[in-house]
């Protein structure tokens, strides 16, 4: 097969495949209803007195005719505005043939054409156009013929068709930008969901998997030394796995609000076990009430890093109504990670913050320190 019958092979495949799709199959069930008063040409045709061979070639002139009104929308519905519009107008001015035959009811065929307009998806500017040159030119046959009683009313007939289907049309594409928005508004609502759980899952995890090790460690190197502190560790561990299994159960239903309170005794805690000097508020009051629940997310992240990757021998946190700071003596970010995308934990952990931190009005900032050491900072935007 040469190229040129290769392409056109190609193009005949496409063009019946339009035909074949469920919205063309949507037009021809509606199309066929507005066929159904297209039985008064036939009757119109049979009923006169005309040779049977003239009969017969107006009624294939019919059928031609309104085929062509069931498959020419389907066919330019991917096609430019151009195309569609020359696609009207060439089955408009075919129409002429019919009236050698019909004489002024070939008019009546002009309400397909009006059909046509409304549902080739034409830009509604374009549509109104095409559909009032088409009532224009026939109100004026109308006018010159004498107002003949078979066709006096297909101008008021032609014109409710055409503006009505213009407007049915506009209000099926109204529909289906409303359901693709609905479907996108889901998809969204879903990649936030799954955005929200992953934050959840590694701001819990995180932490708590970060203290249980420290602690069974700890309780490790106590069994032989000190028994009894031991088994407090060992303690500690259960209820910290515990806790660990109620947040992420809260966290999969998407109830867990982290307290700020708690997060304060706990990375108190933490650091005690990890050896870590803890200089940290003895209470939360100067916490503003919105910010609080960022607050406690960004302290148990932030002291969970100094834990993990610091190798700080001091920890301190700075609470104030609309800004807090964690801050660590350790190695700084060569080995926090701690630059938002850098693919680990640490980076995800901050990527979550900072996520946290913008949906409360708050800018998290993450810096090494001069002295050394390395300094997590929310506060809230323009500070």
């Amino acid at each position: 097969m040469n190229p040129v019958q290769d392409r056109s092979g190609r193009r005949s495949k496409r063009l019946i495949g339009r035909l074949l799709t469920p919205g063309a199959y949507r037009w021809y069930l509606g199309a066929m209803f507005g066929l159904v008063y297209q039985i008064l040409e036939f009757i119109v045709v049979w009923s006169g007195d005309g040779p049977l061979a003239e009969q017969i070639v107006v009624t294939v002139l019919l059928v031609a005719f309104y085929l062509g009104f069931l498959v020419l929308p389907p066919l330019v519905w991917p096609e430019p505005v151009l195309i569609k519009v020359l696609a009207i107008v060439v089955y408009w001015v075919a129409t002429v043939a019919l009236f050698p035959f019909l004489g002024v009811d070939a008019l009546w065929v002009w309400t397909l054409v009006a059909a046509m307009i409304g549902f080739t998806w034409l830009p509604m500017r374009t549509a109104l156009v095409l559909a009032l040159a088409l009532v224009g030119v026939l109100f004026a046959i109308v006018v010159a013929t004498g107002f003949p009683s078979s066709v006096s009313f297909a101008p008021v007939v032609t014109a409710s068709v055409a503006f009505s289907m213009i407007a049915f049309s506009r209000q099926i594409v109204a529909n289906r930008r409303l359901r693709e928005a609905q479907a996108e508004i889901g998809r969204l609502a879903a990649m936030e969901e799954r955005a929200r759980l992953a934050r959840d899952l590694h701001d819990v995890l995180g932490h708590s998997l970060t203290v249980v090790a420290v602690k069974a460690e700890l309780a490790g190197r106590l069994v032989g030394l000190d028994p009894r502190r031991a088994r407090v560790e060992i303690a500690d561990v259960e209820q910290l796995a515990r806790t660990a299994l109620a947040d992420l159960r809260s966290s999969v239903s998407n109830y867990r609000e982290a307290d700020l309170d708690a997060e304060l005794a706990a990375a108190r805690s933490a650091l005690d076990a990890a050896g870590i000097t803890a200089r940290l508020p003895d209470d939360t009051s100067a916490v503003d009430d919105e910010v609080r629940t960022a607050f406690a997310w960004v302290l148990r992240e932030g002291v969970t890093n100094v834990i993990r990757h610091s190798e700080a021998g001091e920890c301190w946190v700075e609470l104030g109504p609309r800004r807090l700071v964690v801050r660590d003596d350790g190695v700084g970010s060569a080995t926090t990670a701690s630059t938002p995308g850098t693919g680990d934990g640490a980076g995800n952990g901050l990527r979550g913050l900072t996520e946290r931190a913008k949906q409360s009005g708050l800018r998290l900032r993450a810096t090494d320190r001069v002295d050394g050491g390395f300094e997590l900072v929310v506060e809230e935007v323009g500070t």
